[in-house]
């Protein structure tokens, strides 16, 4: 019998560069038109994201603007608070604690996000959404919540994306993008045609989509910019347009507009379905959303 010598293997003590070791809250906020937070320090991280329109955050009694696609860093017992302007943001937020020597790269730094990293909020955000009771609007928030049943492994995936997050942040800062392959059939997307489209659907809320207008403005088959728009944000156009509607809903809501109006407004078939559509977006049926929010 011939004998096999035993081939010795070397195991590769992973490096661990930038550690959550917790989270502390997630917001994803809509506020009203000038809202003022309440001014607050906090011994962790707070990393803020502008997702829809421009406002301030005072850090240390200085002012600056937070431009839409930008994000900013908090760091520890930093007092800082945020500022609207005359337009209604949303603005999502989520506050860790990290005592990795690489965050310090991030004091007083402010971003704009790359496009092919925001996906990675996203992420951020959705597993939250799965794995924690994330009320509507509630800046007093101080602890998270589990669900009764949270996604399975869901607080491991958040802290593993606000990682990556992080890291990917630190090498475009320091001009180490990722490599990343390209087939030819790649090379003509953009992810300028994805914005396109969302501002096409934006200009269409009080009114009907017709995916043959999108299709004639931008100059693409529908099989083609709609996969397009799948494979980019995860979710179809029409999806994307619902939630758009909805987002719309909220704010009209909150302008004390009656179901009936908001359905008839936003076009829905009927306030039964605008109902259905609401609670599919949200959680909660649009009164339940009133009521949470008085």
């Amino acid at each position: 019998m011939v004998q096999t010598a035993k081939k010795k293997f070397y195991k590769h003590k992973i490096a661990n560069f930038l550690n959550v070791q917790k989270i502390v809250t997630i917001h994803y906020q809509e506020p009203e038109k000038h809202y003022v937070s309440k001014e607050e320090r906090h011994d962790f991280w707070e990393l803020i994201y502008a997702d829809k329109k421009d406002f301030y955050i005072v850090k240390d009694g200085e002012k600056a603007l937070l431009k839409q696609g930008e994000m900013a860093f908090i760091k520890p017992d930093q007092s800082h608070r945020v500022e609207c302007l005359d337009e209604e943001p949303n603005i999502f937020i989520i506050s860790f604690e990290c005592r990795s020597e690489s965050m310090s790269f991030f004091e007083d730094k402010q971003y704009s996000v790359p496009d092919k990293y925001r996906y990675l909020l996203q992420n951020v955000m959705s597993e939250a959404n799965e794995t924690f009771k994330i009320p509507d609007f509630d800046p007093d928030l101080n602890k998270l919540e589990l669900k009764e049943k949270p996604n399975l492994g869901g607080e491991q995936v958040l802290k593993n994306q606000l990682e990556l997050l992080l890291i990917y942040m630190l090498r475009q800062a320091n001009n180490q993008s990722h490599q990343q392959e390209y087939f030819v059939s790649q090379i003509t997307s953009s992810n300028d045609l994805q914005d396109e489209i969302v501002c096409f659907l934006s200009s269409r809320i009080y009114d009907t989509l017709s995916l043959d207008d999108l299709c004639a403005k931008l100059h693409y088959g529908k099989t083609r910019l709609c996969s397009f728009f799948k494979k980019k944000t995860g979710m179809s156009i029409y999806q994307t347009y619902l939630k758009l509607k909805i987002d719309e809903a909220k704010k009209l809501i909150r302008r004390g507009n009656s179901f009936a109006s908001v359905s008839g407004k936003l076009y829905f078939d009927s306030v039964s379905h605008f109902s259905l559509v609401f609670k599919k977006y949200t959680g909660m049926t649009p009164r339940e959303y009133k009521t949470s929010i008085k």
